[in-house]
């Protein structure tokens, strides 16, 4: 006897030709709906397969979400923002900033990650990004707000 696949995003059930087709584009089972959400947002391909794997993890994420102020490729709303970037030429590339979502109150601050396009490049660094973020935001998911967390990844580290 088959067991319904179900959509990772939303957990309704799909039949299997939706599934193995979202498993070869997407490498996990999206319904329909999720599959046309995911190409309308305008993510990145990276973006996507960090976003989806964090997802599998049990992080209930938003994909390109926007706060009132600003977007965010990835966020965990009022908790973790996660951005991905492109290295920068001429210095070191922006790995992850701590930023406040308001530089003019002191009482919403939340954890801010950016990071480089290259540690998603690598499968090495992607896995182990994955694996330390999803950890940062199951913690984040136990507190009410975060308050001036600083974080730091570096694909140096993982060399």
């Amino acid at each position: 006897m088959k067991t319904i696949p179900h959509c990772l995003e939303c957990g309704v059930p799909i039949s299997w030709g939706v599934h193995l087709f979202s498993r070869r584009i997407y490498g996990h089972s999206l319904c329909i709906k999720d599959q046309c959400l995911i190409e309308e947002s305008g993510a990145d391909a990276r973006v996507v397969d960090f976003y989806l794997a964090l997802k599998s993890r049990g992080i209930p994420a938003k994909l390109k979400y926007f706060d009132g102020y600003q977007f965010s490729d990835i966020a965990l709303p009022e908790r973790v923002y996660i951005n991905v970037k492109q290295p920068c030429f001429g210095g070191p590339p922006p790995i992850i900033t701590d930023l406040s979502r308001n530089p003019d109150t002191d009482e919403k601050h939340f954890l801010k990650i950016l990071i480089s396009y290259s540690i998603l490049e690598n499968s090495n660094t992607f896995t182990l990004a994955v694996k330390e973020i999803a950890k940062v935001c199951t913690k984040a998911m136990k507190k009410p707000v975060l308050m001036g967390v600083k974080f730091s990844f570096s694909s140096a580290q993982w060399q």
